[in-house]
């Protein structure tokens, strides 16, 4: 199958998806959205659950792919830092559609045990990449060593998901630019709460 056409569908069933709902969505609606009959989608894909678990897959393994290469990298705890809080604010804008299905299935019970295990093999290499970063921090002496490193990784992991997606942006009417999120939360992390 050529990537090209194997894209256009995610592209088409990821913002139906994100907008409908799994259940919500029918291969009827991912065909009509793509000018295709339903023949030809199931030509590429056995059904709506491959469809869904494709959808998850393409993004979340890039994204976490990307962070997993940052945090084997040489680059100072801060740098490696600012490019994984820029390459995520920045993802939930270049791709809203799948920021936000992965926000719904993340924030509600999901019974599809194929798409389950995608979200938990992604968090575990978040997390894992996250705490390789940490714990070479801590071994250069640029983070605290009195916090155990999944406490700081998980910490770290977490707020980076709250505050960079597109929900929270319209919720706090925040007109961040991405450099301004980036420093703002560098220096949340960096200094913590307490008032100079």
């Amino acid at each position: 199958m050529p990537e090209t056409t194997y894209n256009k569908i995610l592209d088409a069933a990821v913002a139906i998806f994100s907008e409908r709902g799994y259940s919500g969505t029918s291969m009827r609606e991912i065909a009509e959205a793509l000018n295709v009959t339903k023949a030809a989608l199931y030509y590429h894909f056995p059904g709506k659950a491959e469809i869904f678990s494709a959808c998850l897959s393409r993004s979340l393994d890039q994204m976490v792919a990307d962070l997993e290469k940052l945090a084997a990298g040489d680059l100072p705890f801060r740098e490696k830092l600012e490019q994984m809080i820029a390459g995520m604010y920045n993802f939930s804008s270049v791709h809203p559609h799948t920021f936000r299905l992965f926000k719904m299935i993340v924030s509600q019970s999901f019974d599809l045990e194929n798409s389950k295990r995608i979200l938990h093999n992604y968090f575990n290499r978040l997390q894992n990449a996250v705490r390789e970063m940490v714990q070479k921090g801590v071994k250069n002496g640029e983070l605290r060593s009195d916090i155990p490193v999944d406490l700081l990784a998980s910490a770290i992991t977490g707020m980076l998901h709250h505050t960079t997606g597109p929900k929270m942006k319209h919720l706090t009417s925040s007109r961040l630019k991405t450099d301004e999120h980036v420093k703002y939360l560098i220096q949340l992390i960096q200094g913590g709460f307490a008032s100079s």
